[in-house]
């Protein structure tokens, strides 16, 4: 299937994984044009299980070919939300990895790290900085690997969330209850408007009384510490929503970007030490940015006259493909022109096919040029000279030698005619 050229775009398919508590929430989700479906499973104990009691649990799960997005837990996620004066975030990502421990409580070494934009503008943006134990990450992933489950990518579960919630004009909030604390969540517009860790439920209260939400999602049954007013308005959400919403990030395409699992691969570079105390400055000392910002367009107006000079080179190379495309779209044209003024061979075959009567046999077929010629026999040749000049295909026709009889008593004939188009 996979041979099949484009298949992949009628047929997709995706894995979403969560942790609830100690068990694994497994949702796959497959699309086929715009129908979609899903299977549920759930490998209970998972974080407890040794890699011999997980094995039989292979059993379980089919070959799947297609992306894997695994949602971690927010509550075992630190989040840090800055002002960022800046609008280059690429920039200001690369060169976190030399000054993360300004943010969080630990260097790039000991955490996987990425950022998502809460929102951004010409001048800058809030920026949430996502971090999570790499030691905590890694023993998931050994056991997924126990199961041949290999993520591609890692978010979390508030983004996870994003596709079930659907694009909602109001504030939502989205509460979940662990075995230590409350993570709250609110939303608006299918975006991510704050993310936080409560230890009680008075300060989920206070949470909803700072920023009311017009609709309240729970995660699980127990929304009995919700405030009274808003019980009215809250939804339950089951446990598998969570997985589900992280498969659908392998279908289509959201805003969120947020993958924790790429700093895996990335790789020292001495030019960003540079980078990274420069974006250090920018943070620490607002004062600096118009005469750092100027300093950067002089290195960049410099940058951009040598890149002019050296592809220079490639605009006259281009300029001479473009030349060779015409000359390639005039033969193409010349070509289409020749083909229309000849009928396929098959549409011929086709039209014979539906028009000759059944008790006709055509043992021969000939087409040179806008003519064809066929010999066979039937039980009376004398009607199929009408039969052959009423289809609008073919016009001319007659035949081509005399009829004959075979010793069955059927008559043998040679038929010519001209080809329409």
């Amino acid at each position: 299937m996979k041979s099949i050229p484009f298949i992949n775009l009628f047929s997709q398919s995706a894995m979403g994984l969560s942790v609830h508590e100690n068990d694994l929430i497994i949702t796959f989700v497959h699309k086929k044009l715009i129908k979609y479906s899903h299977e549920k499973l759930k490998i209970k104990d998972f974080m407890i299980k040794n890699p011999q009691q997980l094995e039989s649990s292979i059993i379980l799960l089919k070959k799947f070919e297609g992306d894997v997005i695994l949602s971690w837990p927010r509550e075992h996620t630190i989040i840090r939300e800055i002002d960022y004066p800046n609008t280059n975030l690429k920039e200001f990502k690369e060169a976190l990895g030399y000054q993360l421990d300004s943010f969080v409580p630990f260097t790039n070494e000991d955490v996987y790290f990425d950022i998502h934009a809460l929102s951004q503008t010409q001048h800058g943006a809030k920026v949430l900085i996502v971090a999570v134990k790499k030691t905590e990450l890694d023993a998931v992933l050994s056991k997924l690997h126990t199961l041949s489950i290999a993520p591609s990518r890692v978010i979390i579960s508030p983004f996870a969330y994003l596709p079930v919630l659907g694009e909602k004009k109001c504030l939502v909030a989205l509460i979940s209850k662990n075995t230590k604390n409350y993570t709250y969540n609110l939303f608006e517009n299918a975006h991510l408007v704050s993310s936080l860790v409560a230890k009680t439920e008075n300060e989920v209260t206070d949470f909803i009384k700072t920023a009311p939400p017009g609709e309240v999602r729970v995660i699980g049954n127990n929304y009995g510490f919700l405030p009274e007013e808003y019980k009215a308005l809250s939804n339950v959400i089951d446990e598998y929503s969570e997985s589900y919403g992280s498969a659908l990030y392998g279908l289509l395409d959201y805003s969120c970007r947020l993958n924790l699992i790429k700093s895996r691969r990335k790789s020292f570079n001495p030019q960003m030490v540079f980078m990274s105390s420069l974006v250090g400055f920018i943070v620490l000392f607002v004062f600096l940015i118009p005469y750092i910002q100027k300093m950067n367009n002089q290195a960049v107006l410099k940058q951009i006259n040598v890149q002019i000079k050296k592809i220079k080179k490639d605009v006259t190379a281009v300029d001479k493909l473009q030349e060779r495309i015409v000359v390639a779209e005039e033969a193409i044209k010349t070509v289409n022109g020749i083909k229309e003024k000849y009928c396929p061979r098959i549409d011929v075959i086709m039209e014979l096919a539906k028009i000759l009567p059944n008790d006709a046999w055509i043992k021969s077929f000939a087409i040179e040029k806008n003519m064809f010629e066929i010999e066979g026999d039937a039980a009376s040749s004398t009607n199929l000279i009408p039969i052959l000049e009423n289809s609008p295909l073919f016009s001319g026709v007659g035949l081509a030698s005399p009829v004959t009889k075979t010793q069955t008593g059927r008559e043998k004939f040679r038929i010519k005619g001209n080809i329409e188009k």
